[in-house]
């Protein structure tokens, strides 16, 4: 399986309400909607989670969650001062940076969604249902709603929004996206990416190329969508394409990376263990092939 770190745009949308039972244990609980199959959960501080997914009976992830939003601002401590480790000193401009969380204590009755912690919500957008399911958090001054929006149509968009400051200075939210593939059911998952405006021919057609290892890539920082990736069951050839939001940020040096390739191994899959300083780890070069 192929784990990504990846950004999407949030979704504005307006429309009905459903009231959705309170969870009172975050530990997989059996969910259904239209063609979707899957199981909700809150784990590991990784905000609201998806497991063992699967669209029209064919199964598409063994996990998505969200292990981190790392926040940067444009004035921070370094890291040996002490202000740094406690978050003091903020009424002199300087923050950070952070590592915000999502867990069930963080969590809140949402005034939108009749006091519930697990909203969900039905729209019709251009004649194609969709189904929002989120969480309202609060951590530190940040008002967090983590939400993913699923479509009939076979789309799944994953979105956080913010709100407030710790500082009053610019910031940026860098969303650490997890998504576990398990195409079919199949450990036999290959991982390429798609240059629309390339010619090259490597084996695969104009523009494809097969991961081999693990890597950590970008996306372009205009027309994000110029270059998309695919991952497939390698038995069936079905497969899924994951594909920027017109929106997202870009890559910087606080975070270098839009897309992280990585083998998967269980005792790797633990909420977020590398701070707030800390990127995404676990790259040894290991083959990715299936």
């Amino acid at each position: 399986m192929a784990s990504f770190r990846y950004f999407l745009a949030s979704v504005a949308l307006i429309s009905a309400l459903l009231v959705s039972p309170a969870l009172a244990d975050w530990e997989s609980k059996p969910f259904t909607w239209g063609p979707w199959d899957l199981y909700l959960e809150m784990k590991d501080a990784a905000g609201l989670g998806l497991r063992n997914v699967s669209y029209q009976g064919n199964q598409i992830l063994g996990k998505a969650d969200l292990p981190v939003i790392r926040v940067k601002y444009v004035r921070e401590w370094p890291a040996w001062h002490p202000f740094s480790w406690f978050g003091l000193g903020r009424s002199s401009g300087r923050c950070g940076p952070f590592e915000d969380r999502i867990s069930p204590p963080r969590l809140k009755k949402n005034p939108n969604c009749d006091g519930k912690k697990l909203c969900q919500v039905e729209h019709t957008i251009q004649g194609v249902k969709w189904l929002e399911l989120g969480v309202y958090a609060k951590i530190g001054q940040y008002h967090l709603y983590q939400a993913w929006y699923l479509s009939e149509d076979g789309r799944l968009y994953p979105s956080v929004q913010s709100w407030n400051l710790s500082c009053n200075t610019d910031h940026e939210h860098h969303a650490y996206w997890r998504l576990d593939f398990d195409i079919g059911g199949s450990d036999q998952d290959q991982v390429f990416v798609l240059d629309r405006n390339s010619v090259k021919d490597k084996g695969w057609g104009p523009g494809w190329e097969k991961y081999l290892v693990e890597e950590d890539d970008k996306k372009p920082d205009t027309n994000s969508q110029d270059r998309v990736w695919f991952v497939r069951d390698y038995p069936t050839g079905q497969g899924v394409w994951v594909i920027p939001g017109p929106f997202d940020g870009e890559s910087n040096k606080f975070s270098d990376r839009d897309v992280s390739i990585r083998k998967f191994y269980r005792d790797e899959d633990a909420g977020w263990p590398f701070g707030a300083r800390g990127d995404l780890e676990f790259k040894s070069d290991e083959s990715v092939q299936e």
